[in-house]
């Protein structure tokens, strides 16, 4: 019984890093709207983890906790860098119309 939970448990920590690592992939290519789903399936797997006391879930937590942030810092760039290119088009574009 011991061992059949540390599968499931072992197969729980590869889906959520698999998992991670689609959303962080869908981040690079910029298909945000993806993301939500396969994020509330993660955290599913999370909330539903068996031992979360055991440290390498902690671990893993951690990682995910600082990779969600690298991502956030990646997208809120992203949004800032996709702003500054609308706003100089939007200054050429007036500039030609007139």
């Amino acid at each position: 019984m011991l061992e059949q939970q540390y599968l499931k448990d072992n197969n729980e920590l590869n889906q959520i890093e698999n998992l991670s690592k689609q959303i962080s992939d869908l981040i690079n290519l910029g298909h945000y709207s993806q993301i939500e789903n396969l994020d509330r399936t993660r955290l599913e797997l999370i909330k539903n983890f068996k031992d979360k006391n055991n440290k390498n879930f902690q671990i893993l937590v951690k990682k995910l906790s600082l990779k969600n942030t690298e991502n956030i810092s990646q997208i809120e760039s992203k949004l800032i860098s996709l702003k500054d290119e609308k706003s100089k088009f939007i200054k050429r574009f007036k500039a030609y119309n007139y």
